[in-house]
């Protein structure tokens, strides 16, 4: 008979590593650190490369 793991949170912040089962979510649906906090949302302010415009297809 195999076990398997469980998902796991692995913050990027604090290094922490918890069961994601554990681990909360704030009211976007986004996973919230239990240690430090850290809130894992999309980059709104991302900027594109530099000598690209946003438009410019290949």
């Amino acid at each position: 008979m195999s076990t398997e793991n469980a998902a796991t949170f692995d913050c990027p912040e604090c290094d922490v590593s918890a069961p994601s089962t554990s681990v909360p979510y704030d009211s976007l649906g986004y996973v919230v650190c239990p240690v430090c906090g850290y809130a894992a949302t999309p980059d709104a302010g991302e900027q594109p490369s530099a000598g690209r415009s946003p438009s410019a297809s290949d």
